[in-house]
């Protein structure tokens, strides 16, 4: 039997903004309300990013502070802080939520080049960042999820899991088409082939936990394939603006529903706030309230 299927929502993102689709949410009240909703169709972690009040992108502490202690409030959620942020934002910015000690952060795991509106944005991870990054994340005791590109970062998860910084279970996030010189294409091949490499790290194989994300239209088949070959999936709109071809998306909820129906047609459970934090290692919200 497989295990349950943690279903991640990527609620807004470090990309587009409502040029792509007026329903995206971009101010803390929308993303709060999508949240809410992607929660209650079965997401159990919300990937968060967070905007200025003109729409633009920020790593504001406060501003973090305040999703993140509303959706606290008003889901059992695991909730997961960027800091990757976005390319255009430098690597000192991008630390800042880390400070809030959530339970996940996610955790960029090498250099890429992104195209963003016709222009080429270089997106600082070096090493060196990335040790940085993951040794304040395992001083607070947060679960990071490695967002790995292509296959050569694998290699860079490899490396941070021989440096013993962190301690298992290790979530990798294997994230396939996104628009950038040195991602890969969300195909089953390269799919495939990324799983495969993720049972040659050096550590126990129970020990890794695999999440699947895949850009725009490849959303759909490769995290049903995923999900297929027992790895769990993110959706979201950060990922994926349409419904179907020429139809936009009227919320987050949508995509948590479909990825959830197309699992219970795969016979696998939808793991819920709390099995999810048992699976990936994440203290239950009881037993970090009462220490």
């Amino acid at each position: 039997m497989n295990p349950p299927v943690i279903i991640t929502c990527a609620l807004t993102g470090g990309i587009h903004g409502k040029e792509a689709n007026p329903n995206l949410p971009e101010q803390p009240d929308e993303i709060v309300r999508h949240g809410v909703a992607a929660a209650a169709a079965g997401a159990a972690i919300l990937h968060i990013h967070v905007r200025n009040p003109d729409g633009t992108n920020t790593m504001d502490v406060e501003i973090f502070r305040e999703v993140h202690d509303r959706l606290r409030a008003e889901t059992d959620a695991v909730l997961q802080l960027t800091t990757g942020g976005s390319p255009l934002l430098p690597v000192a910015e991008r630390i800042q939520p880390v400070k809030l000690g959530p339970e996940m952060c996610s955790l960029n795991m090498g250099l890429l080049n992104f195209f963003i509106r016709g222009e080429q944005v270089f997106f600082p991870n070096h090493r060196s960042d990335i040790t940085w990054f993951a040794t304040e994340m395992a001083e607070r005791g947060i679960r990071p999820e490695l967002e790995v590109y292509n296959s050569a970062m694998l290699e860079e998860v490899a490396h941070l899991i021989e440096q013993g910084i962190l301690t298992p279970p290790y979530v990798v996030n294997l994230v396939l088409n996104t628009p950038t010189q040195g991602g890969m294409r969300g195909t089953p091949a390269n799919l495939q082939d990324m799983v495969s490499r993720c049972h040659d790290l050096p550590a126990d194989p129970r020990d890794i936990r695999i999440n699947v994300s895949s850009m725009g239209r490849t959303q759909l088949p490769i995290t049903t394939i995923a999900m297929a070959m027992g790895c769990n999936v993110r959706v979201g709109m950060e990922d994926n603006v349409f419904w179907a071809r020429g139809e936009l998306l009227r919320d987050n909820a949508q995509l948590v529903e479909r990825a959830a129906a197309f699992a219970g047609l795969l016979q696998r459970e939808i793991a819920t706030p709390d099995q999810a934090r048992e699976i990936l290692g994440i203290p239950d919200r009881k037993t970090e309230k009462t220490t």
